[in-house]
């Protein structure tokens, strides 16, 4: 009991915290304020599991750090988003899942235990100091940089937004041709009805087909099974002989990175539908033959040397599909006064989905073994269909027009008798 509830604290903590960021805290500090207020979470939380003197310490801790990842993942992807020209847009959106593959590389350095340096039951604590110590830099460094216009001109009018748009270009013709830009995404509210409530996002037939196709993004990173897949990754090192399983599965890690990076890189270039296709026919094949590499195992010793390559094609595909395009794209989809709701609902359904994989795979691999991941071969190949036939191409173009690319989309807009 007390194993079970100390892990899945964290995804509770993110559930909260998904709300928490975007619906109350966003709603009256702005985006930048949020992150700050967002690093006395972090310092509760080490300070809960560093001082740890009864289990239930630990979980109080992971609910808090559940809350910063929530706050985190729901409310950076809109920041850089309004922050960013549309033609980087998708770059700098995806600088936000680099920086969280690179903080799971490092968390995954330090605790490696052949390494020797944070990974041991006398070390462990000090790991905890080094989020406070992000945290820290944080503190002193985001108070230098602009508040977002989107939400400037929001709260505080066109000319609060120029003066923060200033701080990000230097180009007077550039900087109101963004402001046309936020302008006509204003346009499509109005004021005397107040703030865009969930219960308005489900009722609005406008909005149907983007939150239907914001939800499967979102559900696309966790059903890709990538959890399940570093999960097991340890295993798969083990039974593959590799010499330092913990240490190679770093190593898979320095690989999301990498490979994000090239994310980064290729995002605007190659188009968000271009690169989600690829990915699902590419995690559709490493399934498969991670799947038939488990039933033959028995038959071919090599087969474990083929698992660990279907491993690092999982990784490989996840990283600049799912893995990126999933945080930033209902910030891209959504006109500014729904967007804080709809990310909202968006990442409380990706933590939701990530608290179900999490729960239910250990109990899938325990009683489908060498099949399990066939349930991710269907799961892709739903997603491809999913992405070909109803997830438009965002890359370049502004809210306005993204909203002119749903009306051709074959989705229905009636649900529930309206």
């Amino acid at each position: 009991f007390a194993w079970g509830t100390t892990v899945s604290s964290y995804g509770i903590g993110g559930l909260v915290g998904s709300i928490l960021g975007p619906k109350f805290i966003g709603n009256y500090c702005g985006r930048k304020m949020t992150l700050l207020v967002n690093n006395v979470f972090l310092f509760i939380s080490s300070y809960f599991i560093i001082f740890a003197h009864a289990w239930w310490w630990q979980a109080i801790g992971r609910i808090f750090v559940g809350i910063v990842a929530g706050i985190a993942t729901a409310v950076v992807p809109t920041y850089f988003s309004e922050l960013s020209p549309i033609a980087i847009r998708g770059a700098v959106g995806t600088m936000h899942q680099l920086g969280i593959t690179i903080g799971i590389v490092v968390s995954q350095w330090l605790s490696t235990p052949s390494l020797d340096l944070l990974g041991s039951e006398e070390k462990w604590q000090y790991l905890f100091l080094v989020p406070c110590a992000f945290g820290l830099l944080q503190c002193v460094v985001l108070p230098f940089c602009p508040e977002s216009p989107s939400y400037l001109y929001q709260t505080a009018g066109k000319e609060a937004a120029k003066v923060a748009l200033r701080r990000l270009q230097s180009n007077e013709n550039v900087i109101e041709v963004y402001l046309e830009l936020i302008e006509e995404e204003n346009e499509a509210v109005d004021p005397s009805k107040g703030s865009f409530s969930t219960a308005d996002l489900f009722n609005s037939k406008d909005l149907r087909k983007q939150l239907i196709v914001g939800i499967a993004v979102q559900l696309m990173m966790q059903f890709s099974g990538i959890d399940a897949v570093f999960y097991y990754s340890t295993t798969i090192f083990y039974q593959a002989q590799v010499d330092d399983p913990e240490l190679a599965t770093t190593l898979l890690g320095i690989v999301n990175v990498l490979i994000t990076i090239l994310a980064v890189r290729f995002m605007d270039s190659a188009g968000r539908k271009r690169l989600l296709i690829i990915s699902w026919v590419g995690l559709f094949v490493s399934y498969l033959v991670l799947t038939a590499s488990f039933i033959l195992k028995p038959s071919y010793d090599f087969m474990d040397k083929v698992s660990v390559a279907a491993t690092t094609g999982i990784i490989i595909f996840f990283a600049f599909g799912p893995g990126c395009i999933a945080w930033f794209i209902i910030a891209e989809i959504f006109p500014l006064y729904a967007r804080d709701t709809a990310m909202s609902v968006g990442i409380f359904i990706n933590w939701l989905a990530n608290w179900f994989v999490a729960f239910t795979f250990p109990h899938l691999l325990e009683y489908t073994q060498p099949y399990t991941f066939l349930v991710f071969v269907g799961t892709a190949a739903f997603f491809l269909f999913f992405t070909i036939k109803y997830v438009p191409e965002t890359k370049g173009l502004s809210v306005a027009k993204v909203t002119k690319e749903f009306a051709s989309v074959p989705l229905p807009t009636k649900c529930c008798g309206s």
